[in-house]
């Protein structure tokens, strides 16, 4: 508030009077303003929710786009408990028998009895397991058989060797153990030659006489696949007996061998599919708020009579109609494949064919989608021209944003004009002030002369 008359003269609200007139003033100009730019951005908002289900459409589609979603596999078992199978893309299909024949296993060896807390001497000693080794020196001191199991324990080069010791009625006992599975994964021990004493009762090596004795052998898993192919591993898992699956054996089949079975994961392509409609759909759905009008009450959506959402439905059902060029006759267009649409213009699926078409024509979705005339590149065309930068949608709100900006720029003049208007009003205000403060004064003079006047 740049000037202020009191009114201390006139005995009126100038402030006040002030705020009413510049308000009176600014009312209709600013609310046309205010009303363009709530329409602006409520059009804005449209077309970003137009824009935002096309994007979310066009996203759903390009899982077709992806080789995964056609090389997807599905896997079962008859009998998950005792063997359970996974697929990778592309894995060879089929159905087969697996006969579980032994479980892999690891070695376990026990020591005989010896004197608990005996003194074991001084030397080294050299583990190894399978192709993998770990040396020890054991001292004067702490050799004791739990002295000597914590130095393996312990070592930073331990290959996975866990030893253990037990007491029972005859003494201590070291236990070794692999902690890898597999026929070549085995535990010998050998001792240095030099040392005497009774470290040397801990050597072991396969098949020879110690005081070391294996009480768990370590084995091979071994399988049969459909009663011919016998295949061995280290572990459970077979990754290699059928080229893409891998198969876990978990108990052995007792000569009742368990049928696996690798499929196309046809589930896969229907969930994209039902995701496409739903996708579509909400579009739709978008579309009709947008656009649709009340005559009841004579009001309607942000884009009521506008020419583009009838051009993106428009050239979204002809791609949906139009047939695929190099797909089965029996499959040419989106309804055929099971996807119809409504007398209301939403889709829906029909379960029965769809499903007619994974189990019929599975390999030849790869081009109904992704052909170089498909169905996926062709809606991502059509939905580019309305979502790229250079869309349909992005020149109208590029268009919406000048007149924003246009109609910000006249908010700002209509600031400055009521601005000036305050500021000019007030100082005629303080200028009649003034003249009334004037005009008390000389009233107020002539009224004091007077009575001098009357004795003269």
């Amino acid at each position: 508030m740049g000037l202020s008359a009191s009114g201390l003269v006139s005995g009126l609200d100038i402030n006040n009077l002030v705020t009413q007139l510049v308000e009176a003033e600014r009312a209709p100009k600013q609310g046309r303003i205010t009303k363009q730019l709530n329409d602006i951005e409520t059009d804005i908002s449209a077309y970003g929710r137009l824009k935002d289900a096309l994007d979310k459409m066009k996203d759903v589609m390009s899982k077709f786009r992806d080789d995964h979603t056609f090389a997807a596999r599905s896997s079962a078992s008859d009998d998950s408990e005792a063997v359970s199978v996974s697929a990778e893309p592309d894995a060879m299909t089929g159905s087969y028998s697996v006969d579980v024949q032994q479980l892999a296993q690891s070695q376990k060896l026990v020591s005989s009895a010896f004197t608990e807390g005996m003194d074991f001497g001084a030397g080294s000693m050299t583990l190894q397991l399978g192709s993998e080794s770990l040396s020890i020196t054991i001292g004067d001191t702490e050799n004791s058989l739990s002295d000597i199991a914590n130095l393996i324990n312990k070592h930073e080069s331990n290959p996975g060797i866990a030893a253990a010791v037990i007491k029972d009625d005859d003494g201590e006992r070291l236990i070794l153990g692999s902690e890898k599975t597999g026929a070549s994964n085995t535990i010998s021990l050998s001792v240095d030659s030099s040392v005497s004493g009774e470290l040397n009762n801990l050597a072991y090596v396969p098949g020879s006489v110690s005081n070391l004795n294996e009480v768990q052998q370590a084995k091979d898993a071994r399988i049969v696949v459909d009663g011919l192919a016998t295949i061995t591993s280290s572990n459970n898992t077979f990754s290699d007996a059928i080229p893409g699956v891998k198969i876990e054996a978990k108990e052995l089949s007792a000569g009742s061998p368990v049928n696996i079975s690798v499929s196309e994961d046809k589930a896969a392509v229907k969930k994209v599919m039902e995701e496409f409609v739903d996708s579509y759909n909400a579009f739709f759905q978008i579309t009709q708020s947008v656009a649709k009008y009340d005559p009841e009450s004579q009001t309607g959506g942000a884009l009521v009579g506008d020419s583009l959402i009838r051009s993106m439905t428009g050239q979204l059902r002809t791609v949906f109609s139009s047939p695929i060029e190099g797909a089965p006759e029996s499959m040419k267009t989106l309804s055929e494949f099971g996807v119809t649409t409504t007398r209301e213009g939403r889709l829906e699926i029909d379960g029965d064919i769809m499903d007619k078409h994974l189990d019929q024509n599975f390999s030849k979705l790869g081009e109904f989608f992704d052909g170089n005339n498909g169905f996926a590149k062709a809606l991502e065309k059509t939905i580019d021209r309305f979502t790229s930068y250079t869309g349909s949608i992005k020149n109208r709100e590029n268009s919406l944003n000048d007149q924003k900006d246009r109609i910000q720029d006249d908010q700002a003049a209509l600031d400055m004009r009521m601005q000036a208007l305050e500021e000019r009003t007030r100082r005629q205000f303080s200028a009649m002030e003034s003249a009334m403060g004037q005009m008390q004064y000389q009233m107020s003079a002539m009224m004091s002369m007077m009575p001098a006047m009357g004795n003269q």
